[in-house]
């Protein structure tokens, strides 16, 4: 399944993501990218999910650099590509909405078939929000990158401090 996401999200960004624009979203990319290494720096004793591999590696690192590299990038060149960055609020809303919602139901799937193993206090229900911070800082970093980076570390400390991971 992971293998699967992998070819229709790179496919699909490279039939609708804005490719001949790709510099305007490439610091944000690499945000995104970074933020996914530190969670497996930070957590990788206390890890909150787990991919289970389906035809790569067996191994949580492989699929994960696999999202780092490929998914992520994927899924932020096309959220962005298409955000209604001109339009009002509610237009916006609905696109963060659109893609919390799909990642949901992919996660669903996922969780469902054992490809994704939430735990250490990590539940399913928790999804939503997840999915809505990560949404609303790709656009946020798009256009006030400092202020997300601040905003980043807080919510980092909290996180660490809710699922009590240490650092050591």
């Amino acid at each position: 399944m992971h293998a699967l996401l992998t070819v229709v999200l790179v496919s699909m960004s490279f039939w609708k993501g804005d490719w001949r624009h790709w510099q305007k979203y490439i610091t944000t990319i690499y945000y995104v990218s970074v933020c996914n290494l530190l969670y497996n720096v930070l957590c990788k004793d206390h890890l909150l999910w787990v991919h289970n591999p389906d035809i790569f590696p067996d191994s949580h690192t492989m699929v994960d650099l696999i999202y780092t590299f490929i998914i992520l990038p994927a899924i932020t060149l096309l959220f962005l590509s298409h955000y209604p960055f001109k339009k009002e609020v509610g237009k916006q809303v609905r696109h963060i909405l659109f893609w919390v919602v799909g990642s949901l139901m992919v996660e669903f799937l996922f969780h469902k078939t054992n490809r994704i193993i939430l735990q250490n206090g990590y539940r399913y229900w928790m999804e939503p929000f997840f999915y809505t911070v990560m949404y609303s800082m790709i656009r946020l970093h798009y256009s006030r990158p400092f202020l997300t980076y601040g905003i980043s570390i807080v919510i980092i400390v909290f996180l660490l401090r809710y699922f009590h991971i240490s650092i050591k």
